[in-house]
């Protein structure tokens, strides 16, 4: 019987999916659904590391695959904050921006408008991404645990049902 497929390349698939979709401006309002893109990450993750088995390995567990989505977290962490950081300084807060005309069409007060504006400036230090990233370590641990443990119970391995035996004829 062969050993189970490594976790690790799938997990690394599952993270960018996760870390793509966390990071992209609007694209990551898709987390605002309980956390969806991360969950799929870890669902995603679960798929390629089903992908992997042969009739001859043995079958995937649920520990299996909880391992594979806390590691798609990890990796998912890792990609979002380097992806968000580029596209912070490719593109600046475009979201941000967004927020900030949006608020002004409201006539907002001028203080409102300008603590805003003076918290949007601030989310671009070295010190705000460092705890975004160890946030996002723990979100994304979580919620590709949950991914993993769903993904487990889509594509858990079915077994046989065996008919029960025949009822055995008394012996006179």
């Amino acid at each position: 019987m062969n050993p189970k497929p490594d976790k690790l390349i799938p997990a690394i698939y599952g993270g960018i999916i996760m870390g793509v979709i966390s990071a992209v401006p609007f694209l990551n309002i898709l987390n605002c659904l309980c956390c969806a893109g991360i969950m799929l990450g870890g669902f995603s993750a679960v798929l390629f590391y089903k992908n992997n088995f042969t009739p001859d390995t043995p079958p995937y567990t649920s520990g299996d695959c909880l391992a594979v989505g806390a590691l798609s977290g990890v990796f998912g962490a890792i990609v979002g904050t380097a992806l968000s950081m580029m596209f912070l300084k490719l593109f600046g807060n475009i979201v941000g921006e967004f927020l900030v005309g949006w608020l002004r069409q409201l006539n907002l007060p001028d203080e409102a408008l300008h603590a805003v504006e003076e918290s949007l400036r601030e989310s671009a230090t070295m010190i705000i991404m460092v705890i975004r990233f160890f946030s996002s370590l723990a979100i994304d641990v979580i919620f590709g645990l949950l991914g993993g443990l769903i993904g487990y119970s889509v594509f858990k391995p079915k077994l046989p049902i065996m008919p029960p035996p025949p009822p055995s004829m008394p012996r006179q």
